[in-house]
């Protein structure tokens, strides 16, 4: 059974500053669809992003990225995300996890059997990545040596050389 993570585009957009900190929305949507991309890569979750295009005169649309690791879903005229994650929940076979800051959203992802999660938690789960996926401007520290200090490096090698 698939497990599936699924991005209220617009109010994650909206949300985090990393996107709204983008020159333009196209940059912050290209943005938020590159990061589902690696949180996919990463978690081995199925990404599905939705963005709100109820005011756009284009009918639904569906594109897959990744092989179908992250799918991206553009609502049809006269709908919501919101009615799209709605109808979207009820179809997917797995667990689903939502992430919104919309609190009726919330309440009807938990209430469908899924679980709900603020967009800073989106953010959390970028940074949790490893540096490979993630921005490099941030620093990740990969080696334990790293993270341990020079007392509990040194006990380390007394031990290593013990055993030898």
């Amino acid at each position: 059974m698939s497990s599936y993570l699924v991005l209220d585009a617009y109010n994650v957009i909206g949300a985090l500053d990393r996107y709204r900190d983008a020159d333009t929305f196209d940059a912050a949507r290209e943005l938020l669809i590159i990061d589902a991309l690696k949180a996919a890569g990463w978690t081995g979750r199925t990404i599905v992003v939705v963005f709100d295009a109820h005011r756009a005169p284009d009918p639904r649309k569906e594109e897959s990225r990744a092989g179908g690791a992250v799918r991206i879903v553009y609502s049809a005229p006269g709908e919501s995300a919101d009615d799209e994650i709605e109808r979207l929940l009820t179809k997917l076979e797995g667990s689903a996890t939502v992430y919104t800051a919309d609190f009726a959203l919330q309440r009807t992802a938990l209430a469908r059997g899924s679980a709900r999660a603020t967009p800073r938690e989106f953010a959390n789960l970028l940074d949790e990545l490893p540096a490979i996926t993630r921005n490099p401007s941030k620093p990740f520290k990969a080696r334990i040596s790293e993270r341990l200090s020079e007392e509990t490096l040194r006990k380390l090698e007394e031990i290593r050389r013990k055993a030898q």
